[in-house]
């Protein structure tokens, strides 16, 4: 009888230990929804020099371990700049005009992504990288005229970033990272795609 109880006993503590390492592990699959903000830099900002506050981006990861993980993510930035009238020197006669400049990014990137602390940690700083392509909608306006190209280019991001668990080892997080996107990206004014870029938003990790 004393055997059967410690039998019971045992397996009783076994289901507890698991049942707590089961709930100190995060699931290796998680979704980031950010909301970006985009500044252009060298001849882009010549071409549309305001800050994007029209963007998002969406993620996919898959952790291999406590630190690194595989993923893939797009996204939007749309950069814009009204011009006021000018004299432009065209062939044969001048043009008087308004332009409006304008260029919307949708980047698809294989991402890796290392953390740098233990998944128990408060705060989780990290580093990643992405690469892949994106697609590049040129578009600039004289009044109602308009030269349009739109190319897929190769694009690279490294970022820095931090994620914040709200609570120990919850499977939701505040996610807040700075990233610098580069592609070959060349069309009339526009010479390479450069852009410094900050996301906020959400991780959580998919039971």
């Amino acid at each position: 009888m004393k055997s059967i109880k410690t039998i019971i006993l045992v397996l009783i503590g076994s289901l507890g230990v698991s049942g707590a390492f089961a709930q100190s592990s995060r699931p290796p699959l998680s979704l980031n929804l950010n909301y970006s903000i985009a500044q252009p830099l060298g001849s882009l900002s010549d071409y549309a020099k305001n800050t994007s506050f029209r963007g998002w981006q969406i993620g996919l990861q898959y952790a291999l371990n406590d630190r690194l993980a595989l993923g893939l993510k797009t996204g939007f930035s749309d950069f814009y700049e009204r011009v006021p009238r000018a004299v432009y020197p065209g062939k044969g006669e001048d043009v008087s005009a308004m332009q409006t400049h304008t260029l919307q990014t949708i980047p698809i990137l294989a991402t890796v992504q290392y953390t740098l602390a233990s998944p128990e940690a408060r705060v989780m700083p990290y580093a990643g990288l992405g690469v892949g392509t994106a697609n590049m909608n040129y578009e600039k306006y004289w009044g109602e005229f308009v030269e349009k190209e739109n190319k897929w280019a190769f694009q690279v991001s490294p970022e820095l970033g931090v994620n914040v668990p709200f609570g120990k080892y919850s499977p939701v997080m505040l996610n807040a990272n700075v990233q610098y996107n580069y592609a070959p990206f060349k069309v009339n004014e526009i010479s390479n795609f450069n852009s410094i870029q900050a996301n906020i938003g959400v991780k959580f990790h998919i039971q």
